[in-house]
């Protein structure tokens, strides 16, 4: 019979349970990888989501902030829920010159748009179909509480507008804008 020989100590190797061990510990720390990046994935779309929303808002405002300051007139039409404002404005070059600008409020899509024309073009309330041709400025929009989108108060602008984010944040933009050009006209552009 032979005596079980004494393994050396550079021979000795994982036991099962050891090896079981740390094959869990393991797999543990691949979970909380995968959790953190996966987290950190999703934040990343919020954010954008958030950044792309406050950039057309943005936009929108800035649109309507020059067009108003430089304008030599604007209205505001209502059109059941919607809203459209149009301004006639200067537009920009090295000479002066006019063009009638329209921003619309559409309540049933949630969207601004904008078009432009020549000076004495007038602009009216668009049809559906005509509105598709004008540029999209944001969408997801709605008022601020009951307050309309577009509001004239003597020669200034009140807008207000929450722009939803796909995450359910939002974005809300809010100011006066003062009509600035000193011009006069006579309703060319409605």
């Amino acid at each position: 019979m032979n005596a079980p020989t004494k393994r050396a100590r550079g021979d000795a190797g994982l036991t099962l349970v050891e090896l079981t061990i740390a094959m869990a510990l393991s797999v543990l720390l691949i979970g909380v990888a995968v959790g953190l990046f996966a987290s950190a994935s999703k934040s990343q779309t919020t954010i954008s989501s958030r950044s792309g929303a406050a950039t057309s808002a943005q936009q929108t405002m800035r649109s309507l902030t020059q067009g108003i300051e430089n304008a030599s007139e604007f209205t505001v039409q209502t059109n059941g829920s919607d809203l459209m404002l149009v301004a006639r404005t200067a537009s920009t070059g090295a000479t002066l010159g006019w063009r009638c600008q329209a921003w619309y409020y559409q309540a049933s899509t949630s969207t601004l748009r904008t078009t432009t024309t020549a000076d004495g073009t007038k602009i009216v309330l668009p049809t559906v179909t005509q509105l598709g041709a004008w540029t999209r400025l944001a969408t997801g929009v709605s008022p601020v509480g009951t307050t309309p989108v577009f509001q004239g108060v003597g020669q200034n602008l009140q807008v207000g507008f929450v722009a939803a984010v796909a995450s359910g944040q939002s974005v809300t933009m809010q100011t006066t804008i003062l009509q600035q050009s000193g011009v006069g006209a006579s309703g060319t552009c409605y």
